[in-house]
């Protein structure tokens, strides 16, 4: 496996490791404090070596991790929170029936659907999967979307991982003219990305592939207008 571990913002890096078995970069990301590291959604257990290099890659290690913040409960996701012997793992009650862990007793149920979870905006978003939620950090203005709004599959931006990356975001745009979210699954996805568009990123970090900065809202804004045309659309046609 192939993997990419830099920074995103100041204290915030992002780890993305290549399955070849998806054709997919699998994103996790730190928040680093002098004391102690947050970690993001934590990969597929075969990915712990990497997120173990990438700790000592700063100086920090496995017990240094107090806190691991899941989107969702799909195995690249929560699979590799196991290595963390010390930290607290959270992740939404919604997940708890299909969390796909072979421990699902080392998490606690129990992030809010509206509400703040320490440094956090959370929000339950839906959609991707019943408990899936994004993360707002206030004090980097990044927004984590998970699964909810990721690029799985698509290639990296010729500018690297992090970055602008109009050739996703155009890309983005296409899937969603051409159906490949389901009219009769547009309604849910809209009312995230309504919810999404209250934060007014800086940068937008994903469950998959590239890390998008500047100018995030207007993407976001992008989405709804076009998935909004494509409800009405659908409606009428009914």
């Amino acid at each position: 496996m192939d993997y990419i571990f830099e920074a995103v913002k100041d204290n915030i890096y992002v780890l993305a490791v290549w399955d070849e078995s998806w054709g997919s970069y699998n994103n996790c990301y730190f928040i680093v404090e002098e004391q102690s590291v947050t970690l993001i959604d934590s990969g597929k257990q075969q990915h712990a070596v990497f997120i173990e290099q990438a700790l000592h890659n700063i100086g920090k290690s496995v017990d240094d991790v107090i806190l691991c913040l899941a989107t969702h409960g799909h195995e690249d996701h929560v699979q590799a929170a196991s290595i963390f012997k010390h930290a607290k793992k959270v992740i939404h009650p919604n997940e708890k029936e299909t969390i796909e862990c072979p421990e699902p007793d080392q998490f606690l149920y129990e992030l809010p659907s509206d509400g703040h979870y320490g440094e956090f905006d959370c929000q339950l978003v839906g959609y991707h999967t019943p408990g899936s939620v994004v993360f707002y950090h206030k004090p980097s203005k990044i927004l984590f979307t998970g699964d909810f709004l990721c690029f799985f599959g698509d290639p990296l931006s010729p500018d690297g991982l992090v970055s602008v990356g109009p050739e996703l975001r155009e890309e983005w745009l296409k899937y969603l003219r051409n159906g490949g979210v389901p009219n009769k699954h547009l309604p849910p996805f809209l009312s995230g990305l309504e919810i999404l568009s209250r934060f007014n990123p800086e940068a937008m970090c994903s469950g998959h592939g590239g890390v998008l900065t500047g100018e995030i809202n207007d993407f976001i804004l992008a989405l709804l207008k076009t998935g909004e045309k494509l409800l009405e659309t659908a409606q009428i046609t009914e």
